[in-house]
């Protein structure tokens, strides 16, 4: 007896999904295992067989994921950045809106906390030879997060206290977190107080505390 014409629907989305699971979970695999080996010797010394020996599959499963070895750098790099989006979204969801003190004082904890993370990636991209990949990466750092605070935190902040007193916002934010990185990595050793003390300053936001 054929089955209702719903339920076959139904069975061959599933399939699909199931099928669609599989294959991110193996891309995410690929990704995961390039970002390893990249830590190892970095990205100029990777090879196609390296990755594929560490999954354990075939080349050609791995073309049909990516095209070549850049593909996979440019996933790893998006990869990485995902992870600081998922972190400033956790901590989106628990602030309190409008508090400008305590969201600068978060701030300046969480670059500190990613920075110390991404520290061993990024430093192997220099070290072997991908100075061009680091930048690419803090490049995009920049724009995303610039994009996300745009979206929530001053989003909040014009709700609470109107629009903030400087123009050009996002290109502010861009500059200011590619600044950051580079002093935070410059100069470890500097307080958290005089990095807050420059992003009040580049905000212009002293009268909101």
């Amino acid at each position: 007896m054929a089955q209702p014409e719903s339920t076959s629907r139904k069975a061959a989305i599933e399939s699909n999904n199931q099928a669609s699971r599989r294959g991110n979970n193996r891309r995410d695999q690929i990704v995961h295992a390039a970002r390893e080996i990249c830590l190892e010797k970095g990205f100029t010394h990777i090879t196609v067989s390296d990755i594929t020996c560490r999954v354990g599959i075939t080349r050609s499963l791995f073309y049909h994921y990516f095209r070549n070895k850049e593909d996979v750098a440019e996933a790893v790099l998006d990869d990485a950045i995902n992870a600081i989006i998922a972190r400033l979204d956790a901590w989106n969801e628990t602030r309190v809106r409008g508090q400008v003190d305590q969201a600068l004082d978060d701030m300046v904890s969480m670059m500190r906390v990613i920075i110390a993370d991404e520290g061993p990636f990024s430093k192997k991209m220099v070290q072997s030879g991908n100075s061009g990949l680091y930048i690419q990466f803090v490049d995009q750092v920049s724009q995303r997060v610039s994009d996300y605070i745009c979206q929530t935190t001053v989003k909040d902040f014009e709700h609470v206290h109107g629009s903030l007193p400087i123009k050009h916002v996002k290109e502010t934010l861009m500059m200011m977190i590619s600044g950051s990185i580079a002093l935070l990595r410059e100069q470890p050793h500097i307080s958290d107080e005089d990095v807050k003390e420059i992003f009040i300053q580049t905000l212009q936001l002293e009268d909101y505390l």
